[in-house]
């Protein structure tokens, strides 16, 4: 055999062997880290775990504050196997974001969540009983005191809930009278939030809104101003006031 042949098989076997090293080094170091890995989640579970357990009663009074102020809404969902499930704590100092699927991928902020002292803000989602899959596009929320575990306000994400439904369930459908037209003329609408005030005179939430009307056959649409008055204890509307049409929108641009 030719030297030159020796020198490269001499250097073929050197390569293999230091890719060996570098393939058994990295097999010791990857299982090193995935027992770390492993290690983080179980912590993670169990820090998880921990904090639920201190403020459940909190994530419970919000639970029962909805299903309380929406009995309906609340059987209808059931009879879909959907359940209301709290599923965000925000405190003072910090904020959890749980995996109702799995407990050690329940992420944590230690960033100030926007809560007086004493409180909680929880928030709520809707969930699919069967797997715990969250249905999207649904939120709530309720501020807890975190000693009493009592509701102590609501937020104005729950207030244009309530009013956003009542339109639909109750101001709708009258619509077409409120503008002067004929049934199937609406073709689509918009919606936009003008303010979003809590009345302590008279313990009422105060949410303004606009709508914007598309109408079949013609250039024009109209605009109506809502305001639905909510009750902050029983979280009921119990009343509203809805202007007459006009035709350039009060947030000073047309949309």
């Amino acid at each position: 055999m030719e030297l030159k042949q020796l020198y490269a098989y001499a250097i073929v076997f050197v390569a293999l062997v230091v890719l060996l090293i570098v393939a058994v080094s990295n097999y010791y170091t990857m299982g090193s880290m995935n027992g770390q890995l492993g290690v983080y989640k179980q912590q993670q579970q169990e820090f998880s775990n921990v904090i639920i357990a201190q403020y459940s009663s909190d994530m419970n009074a919000a639970v029962q504050a909805w299903e309380a102020a929406n009995p309906q809404e609340n059987v209808s969902l059931q009879n879909q196997g959907i359940w209301v499930e709290a599923d965000t704590i925000e405190t003072q100092s910090f904020t959890m974001v749980l995996d109702l699927q799995d407990s050690s991928a329940t992420s944590i902020s230690m960033a100030p969540g926007d809560v007086d002292p004493g409180n909680v803000l929880i928030y709520l989602g809707e969930y699919y009983r069967a797997n715990m899959t969250r249905v999207p596009g649904w939120i709530s929320s309720y501020i807890v005191n975190a000693t009493t575990h009592d509701v102590v306000g609501l937020t104005p994400m729950v207030i244009q809930s309530v009013a956003y439904d009542y339109y639909v369930n109750e101001l709708a459908p009258t619509m077409n009278q409120v503008l002067g037209i004929s049934d199937g003329t609406i073709t689509s609408t918009e919606q936009r939030t003008i303010d979003c005030s809590y009345l302590s005179d008279s313990d009422t939430w105060l949410y303004v809104s606009e709508y914007k009307y598309t109408l079949k056959n013609t250039q024009l649409a109209p605009y109506v101003l809502i305001k639905t008055y909510v009750n902050a204890t029983s979280q009921q509307v119990t009343g509203y006031d809805i202007s007459k049409p006009y035709y350039d929108s009060v947030t000073g641009f047309d949309y």
